[in-house]
């Protein structure tokens, strides 16, 4: 039996950028309707950020998981985000719709973000940083994000944060 596909390569796969551990960078793109959209706006909420895409089977396999996540997460301690690197994004805009995804996604076309800043080598990557913005997690291929054990483990970091000195 062969085992399904977990993970897309990047097209250029760069060295690790931001790993467990370092300060997550401030990212600055846009929404879908080509608004300015910043991770500032998440200061003091544990982060969630996949980077995705539309032509990456696992990627796709694990957005409905993602979904759920977000609906089962506090808003006032908890984001989810998606970074689409998908260069259309009409397709990106029927795909979340066609699939009933709400949580924010944001556009990174030209890859800038994914390649240049966070090091992103394969599809789908995720990084769950805490509410105090230090990455706790970088997550490579697809996972079944709303599992009790991601979700226990997500709101665990915000607990760390809440505690005095915890990171």
């Amino acid at each position: 039996m062969v085992a399904g596909l977990i993970a897309c390569q990047a097209p250029s796969a760069p060295q690790a950028r931001v790993d467990t551990g370092a300060r997550f960078p401030l990212l600055q793109l846009k929404d879908f309707k080509g608004a300015p959209v910043s991770t500032a706006q998440f200061a003091g909420k544990v982060l969630v950020l996949n980077v995705w895409a539309t032509w990456c089977p696992p990627c796709r396999k694990e957005l409905p998981s993602l979904q759920r996540l977000s609906e089962q997460l506090d808003p006032q301690h908890f984001a989810v985000v998606g970074l689409s690197v998908d260069a259309d994004d009409h397709v990106v805009r029927e795909f979340l719709i066609e699939r009933k995804v709400t949580f924010p996604n944001w556009q990174d076309a030209d890859m800038r973000v994914a390649r240049d800043v966070l090091g992103v080598r394969i599809y789908p990557s995720t990084y769950i940083v805490s509410a105090d913005g230090v990455v706790q997690r970088v997550v490579g291929g697809g996972q079944e994000w709303d599992s009790a054990e991601w979700q226990n483990l997500i709101r665990s970091f915000a607990v760390q944060s809440a505690a005095p000195g915890g990171s």
